[in-house]
């Protein structure tokens, strides 16, 4: 029994740091906002992945596809985060998962800023858009900013409503650190 400790103490020690070393290599933020009763309401998704591939010189070969976990949706009010995941919004129980893919990279007028056109898939709808962003990528580093708007309705989040807009506010920035 002795040696069974000794040996998940050790395997403990050993695994930790590598855990802890893929979690200091990237960033990632996924906030957005919305206006509810005239107020801005910001929210944040807490779990994020991307999936990204910039290494060749040629833009026709770069990747690049990210999802959000919709479950750990937060707006700073438990009972709105709770009922954001119901069926008249994000239904998580048939949708967990938030999904963007780009299909196309385009150079715009500066070194780092490109038009990229992506497939965003928010529940059963899968919509074409193109969205700004900052591609910054280095012997060190790569950084992904990107900010743009949907509306909400287009992919059946929510109903009509009078106190809630239409216009969802977002906003993903990623930073991987290279080794």
């Amino acid at each position: 029994m002795k040696k069974i400790k000794i040996i998940c103490v050790f395997l403990s020690f050993l695994l930790t740091p590598v855990v802890y070393a893929q979690d200091l290599n990237s960033q990632i933020s996924v906030d957005f906002k919305i206006r509810n009763l005239g107020l801005n309401v910001n929210g944040f998704f807490e779990k994020a992945t991307i999936t990204s591939n910039f290494n060749d010189e040629d833009i026709a070969q770069w990747s690049l596809s990210g999802s959000v976990d919709v479950n750990s949706i937060t707006t700073g009010n438990k009972k709105r985060d709770k009922h954001l995941l119901k069926d008249d919004y994000f239904d998580v129980e048939t949708y967990p998962e938030i999904v963007i893919e780009a299909t196309n990279f385009k150079k715009t007028s500066s070194k780092a800023n490109y038009e990229v056109t992506v497939n965003l898939t928010i529940k059963k709808t899968t919509k074409t858009i193109k969205i700004p962003m900052l591609i910054a990528n280095d012997k060190r580093s790569l950084t992904l900013k990107t900010y743009f708007e949907i509306n909400r309705r287009n992919f059946g989040v929510g109903g009509s409503s009078f106190i809630l807009s239409d216009t969802v506010k977002i906003n993903i920035n990623y930073t991987l650190i290279k080794e």
